[in-house]
């Protein structure tokens, strides 16, 4: 099993090469979620007295085992009773608890590959298990944690010495802890800490606790009034920007690398017509080639895009007008829409909704479905934005979940034939 809440490679490789301005300093992490800083400072700061804290089940099981202390774990759910022969010690209760939190994403069992990876979770359970304990024995070979304590850090702060460093990743949206680890809860009872949710008031709050003494502080967010030290940018996340007064850390921006390679795609142009009998054509491309046309159409306002396992040019009449990256989902049976662009075009002024029909399409379902050998009833995308909706997405696909900053949405798959697609979009999109 793995380990969730983990910070990215970047910002881990930045933090492993700044280890020396921790050397020697108490190190107080606020919100250990799956000690990540304190894995990185085990290893590149091997005099720092660390010390990790967090609220959640799934990351205090998992602190008190890496600490070696006791940790209260009971089923609570009748259902999930079969459980008991699992906790027996810290390390088996830390162990259980990673195994069901990976076991529960499929739990609904809502289409065939999640009901194929329940069952197999269940009848497998005591080997992933056993597994799971092997790979903690190793953590704990990685990890110097001197204690883990469960408190809110808006009070844990009023804690510490004077002299200890006080470093935090704060949820970037309220209750997102408790949306991520909802269901561990309604099963298990432990000793629930009691904390407040963090908002945008009691970030500040804290910061303002952090402020008074050594602190590193990471956060998705741009602080004017805080000391930036490194920015941390990746395809499809959200930044991580980091901010601190400690005074021997290098500055760093970190960027992911991208290749591109130009193939000369003959282009949809001013002159060229959309009729009815047009044809429309999907083909298979590279990642390389995507990755030109993005920088000339993508809108540099969402981010750093990913390479994807499908990418995809869309053509009609042979003149290409948009591009297309899938990949899968991880934990699910659909796949994720990473990017789609079209174009730019002042003739056709809603070829972006175009290209979203042909997404619709069976000839799309198929050809992922032989890629990736699963059944893919729907088809999910992100959008970064602060807005309530999406007006490119809107009407024809659904909004399935509204974040802070984060729109997700879905549609159906395989609801149209390609043939279909030209003369919908012509009439309901590009009426003269």
């Amino acid at each position: 099993m793995g380990f969730v809440g983990a910070i990215n490679a970047e910002t881990r490789k930045w933090l492993g090469n700044n280890g020396p301005a921790f050397e020697g300093r108490q190190v107080w992490v606020g919100c250990s979620g799956n000690f990540t800083v304190e894995q990185v400072l085990s290893r590149y700061a091997p005099k720092a007295r660390i010390r990790g804290n967090d609220v959640s089940l799934y990351s205090s099981a998992l602190g008190a085992c890496l600490a070696g202390q006791p940790f209260r774990l009971e089923v609570r759910e009748e259902k999930f009773s079969w459980l008991n022969p699992y906790l027996g010690d810290v390390e088996a209760k830390a162990a259980a608890v990673m195994v069901l939190f990976e076991v529960l994403k499929y739990e609904k069992a809502d289409n065939l590959f999640k009901q194929r990876h329940w069952a197999h979770y269940l009848n497998n359970f005591r080997n992933f298990h056993q597994a799971t304990a092997a790979r903690l024995r190793e953590r704990k070979k990685e990890v110097r944690l001197e204690a883990y304590t469960t408190r809110d850090i808006f009070d844990l702060l009023d804690e510490l010495p004077q002299d200890a460093v006080a470093i935090a990743f704060l949820p970037t949206y309220a209750g997102g802890y408790e949306r991520m680890f909802k269901r561990l809860e309604d099963i298990f009872d432990w000793d629930r800490p009691a904390y407040g949710l963090i908002d945008a008031e009691r970030k500040a709050a804290i910061l303002t606790k952090m402020k008074q003494r050594h602190y590193l502080f990471l956060d998705d967010k741009v602080w004017p009034d805080l000391p930036q030290v490194a920015a941390v940018r990746k395809a499809r996340m959200k930044p991580v920007y980091v901010y601190s007064n400690l005074p021997a850390l290098r500055l760093g921006v970190l960027k992911q690398q991208r290749h591109a390679e130009f193939v000369p795609f003959a282009r949809l142009g001013e002159a060229d017509e959309i009729r009815t009998d047009s044809k429309l054509t999907l083909a298979p491309t590279t990642n390389r080639v995507v990755n030109y046309y993005r920088d000339l159409y993508l809108s540099k306002g969402v981010g750093i895009p990913a390479d994807g396992e499908v990418p995809l040019v869309a053509a009609v009449d042979g003149k290409a007008f948009g591009f297309l990256i899938y990949s899968r989902m991880q934990g699910g049976g659909d796949v994720y829409l990473l990017a789609d662009f079209v174009v730019k075009s002042e003739r056709y002024r809603r070829l972006a909704k175009l290209l979203l029909l042909a997404t619709q399409t069976r000839d799309v379902r198929r050809l992922l479905e032989e890629k990736f050998l699963l059944e893919l009833p729907k088809c999910r995308t992100m959008v970064f934005t602060d807005k309530p909706v999406s007006m490119k997405y809107r009407g024809l696909y659904q909004l399935a979940r509204r974040d802070p900053g984060k729109l997700v949405y879905e549609t159906d798959m395989g609801i149209l034939d390609l043939s279909e697609v030209i003369p919908l979009w012509l009439k309901k999109f590009e009426k003269s």
